[in-house]
């Protein structure tokens, strides 16, 4: 992922940048929960790290809804 220009749009995920999260994917017409952690952000994708030493670029059409890692655990799991 190419940092450089990212000045030049609205970056929709910094709220979330470092903190433990959990991103609902779409990944083959199945809903994916992944627990991992926003490292960055460029124009058409968001890079994660899913655990350290492996980050993964998502092209933003895929994602479907962020929420921060406990209040997704204690909705989804009630």
């Amino acid at each position: 992922m190419n940092a450089m220009g990212t000045n030049h749009f609205p970056t929709v995920y910094r709220a979330w940048f470092g903190k433990q999260i959990v991103l609902l994917v779409a990944i083959h017409h199945q809903q994916v929960p992944m627990p991992c952690r926003i490292v960055s952000e460029s124009a058409t994708d968001v890079r994660v790290c899913l655990k350290p030493g492996w980050e993964v670029d998502f092209p933003k059409e895929m994602i479907l809804a962020v929420e921060e890692e406990g209040l997704a655990l204690d909705s989804h799991w009630n």
